[in-house]
């Protein structure tokens, strides 16, 4: 803004609009602003187990009170997800904060995975039936009623359509109906949607004919006999294990095999 002196103005009023008035300047400025999050102690990040294909947004993050300051993507947030995944994942992340270098450092984390490997590899031989259950069973809910599935192919759909055998059809025509099941390993070669089995079939108020009618039926296993009834010999203990291992080889040992 510039004070132009009229005609009819003093000098006195002239230095008034001066002083009054503001000087501006332009340019052009094209300006990114980054929010800068820490310092934190570390960041544990995850390997593909494909190459060429990126884990994307998968990082536990710690602060230097060896505190987790944030989690995201991993399986320990997902509902669903077997226990026993959770668990390893909820004990791991803090061990990469353990010892003095990159080997003793991996040694604490693999002492939580064999831990894991060995209760698999044990059928969980020290723990109670109830508890080896819940590590490994999965939970899920349908959206919709059954019927509406037609002949679509999940294992919480062939969960569903067995709850239904086994209790009626009354318990899967409304939406939402919860489905609770560990994979068997019979009938051998058929898909893993074909081999869910519903938990409620070892309850104690199943009886043990009831039990061996539709194990036998569900497995395709004539030879089924009341030794084979529990659920540990029904369990598929491989499918279980790479499903650990896949989780193992992500988080430890591709990342320590890449880090020498």
């Amino acid at each position: 803004k510039v004070a132009r002196r009229g005609a009819g103005d003093d000098a006195g009023t002239a230095a008034q609009h001066a002083a009054s008035s503001s000087a501006y300047t332009m340019r052009s400025e094209n300006s990114i602003f980054f929010e800068v999050d820490g310092p934190y102690r570390a960041m544990v990040l995850p390997a593909s187990t494909e190459e060429g294909k990126l884990l994307k947004k998968r990082y536990a993050v710690f602060n230097f009170d060896g505190t987790l300051a944030e989690l995201k993507g991993f399986e320990l947030k997902r509902r669903g997800e077997l226990k026993i995944i959770k668990i390893f994942q909820s004990q791991v992340f803090e061990q990469f904060l353990k010892g003095d270098s990159l080997v003793s450092c991996y040694a604490a984390v693999a002492d939580i995975a064999n831990h894991w490997l060995d209760v698999i590899e044990s059928y969980g031989d020290d723990m109670a039936t109830e508890e080896v259950t819940d590590l490994i069973s999965e939970k899920k809910f349908l959206s919709r009623p059954l019927a509406d599935y037609g002949a679509q192919k999940s294992t919480s759909i062939t969960c569903a359509r067995r709850l239904a055998q086994l209790l009626g059809q009354q318990q899967v025509q409304g939406s939402g109906t919860g489905t609770h099941y560990i994979i068997a390993k019979s009938p051998p070669g058929a898909p893993v949607t074909q081999r869910a089995i519903p938990v409620i079939i070892f309850a104690k108020h199943s009886t043990p004919a009831e039990r061996r009618r539709y194990l036998r039926k569900w497995t395709v296993d004539n030879s089924l006999t009341g030794d084979d009834m529990d659920i540990r010999s029904i369990i598929d203990w491989d499918y279980y294990k790479e499903r650990l291992a896949n989780t193992i080889r992500k988080i430890i040992t591709i990342p320590a095999a890449l880090q020498g």
